[in-house]
Formats: structure tokens, sequence, C-alpha cells
């Protein structure tokens, strides 16, 4: 539906940039809602991310554990990252780039399952997810980023879903790979 059609629609009558940062930026809005009365939004302008779903040959799934300091906790995430804001639009070689990266692995067979907007009430940031079979070693593999200390940790359905519990895989795009894993699962019995 395009704005023009939404009931919904809010103009936007000013924007002013409020911060630029290396991995998003913020904008403060004025609109004008549906009812004609002003209002402000604050949004994080981002240039999206990629994850990937890998699985193991023996049925495991591959996680990373870092820590995140917004929440104050180490993580159990499966592997992503920002497209870069110079990077094509081949969102494949961004996720084989993050596994090369994070885990040392590529693949190829490695498939597109889903895209969604991480938090639309204050961020454009789309998520592309891909699932990734038949792994393999790469010969020389890509240093991480300066900034990331990670661990990677292959773990069992069961085992993903204990972790949901205890709050170690806490994200929504991780907790969203355990749910397709389940999914899978249920589909092959």
């Amino acid at each position: 539906m395009s704005k023009e059609d939404s009931r919904y629609y809010e103009e936007i009558v000013a924007k002013k940039r409020m911060f630029g940062g290396k991995i998003f930026d913020v904008d403060v809005e004025q609109v004008v809602l549906p009812n004609g009365i002003p209002d402000i939004r604050e949004v994080v302008q981002h240039h999206g991310a990629v994850a990937i779903i890998p699985f193991t040959n023996d049925g495991k799934m591959i996680f990373v554990r870092q820590w995140r300091t917004p929440l104050e906790q180490e993580t159990l995430e499966i592997p992503a990252g920002k497209i870069d804001s110079d990077e094509g639009s081949d969102l494949k070689e961004v996720a084989l780039r993050e596994m090369d990266e994070e885990l040392g692995l590529t693949t190829d067979n490695l498939e597109k399952v889903t895209a969604f907007f991480a938090s639309p009430g204050y961020s454009n940031e789309k998520l592309t997810v891909f699932k990734a079979t038949d792994l393999k070693k790469v010969e020389f593999k890509r240093p991480l980023d300066p900034d990331e200390f990670l661990n990677v940790e292959e773990l069992t359905l069961s085992e993903a879903k204990e972790q949901i519990d205890k709050g170690v895989i806490c994200d929504s795009k991780s907790i969203y790979a355990v749910t397709y894993w389940e999914l899978m699962e249920a589909k092959e019995k």
C-alpha cells in the first residue's frame, strides 16, 4: 500500500540529523499525524544487516558467544553483521563474508529464509536471514573486526532452547533461528 493510500500516513515536514555514526545515524523528524496534530519521531537510520542460521552436518546450529554492552551480559547469537554503506546489493556475499570472519566457514549452499525489520517503531534496520548448510572451513580465515571478541559454539536444539530459557540467547534474530529450527524438525516428523 502506498503512503498516499494509507489512512495512517504521517507526513514528514522537517528532519534534522542529530547524530551520524559508523553503524547508524539518528534523525529527529517533525511529522503531522493523520488527525492533523504535529508530533516528533526519533528515527535510527541503518544500512541493514544479514544473519546466518548455520547448521552443522551432525545436526547442530552454530552460535557466537560475545559481550553485549547495552545488555551488560554475554549472549549467544547466530552469526550476523551489518551491511557496509559501500557494499552492493548482493546480500549473499555479505553473509558469506560474515561466516568467514566469525566462524572461519563458507558454503555453496546458502539460501534466503526471510527478511524483517528489527524494531520498526524507531529504526529502519532490515535484517536478511540466510540458512547455511554443507559448511566447510575456509583456507585463509578473515580476521575479526578490531572490536570483536567472540567464541564459536555448536548447540543441539534442546541446548539452544535451554539457553533461551536462561536468557543467554535473547535477541530476536537468534530466537527466530531456534524457532525456525524447531519448525523444521516438526515438519520432518
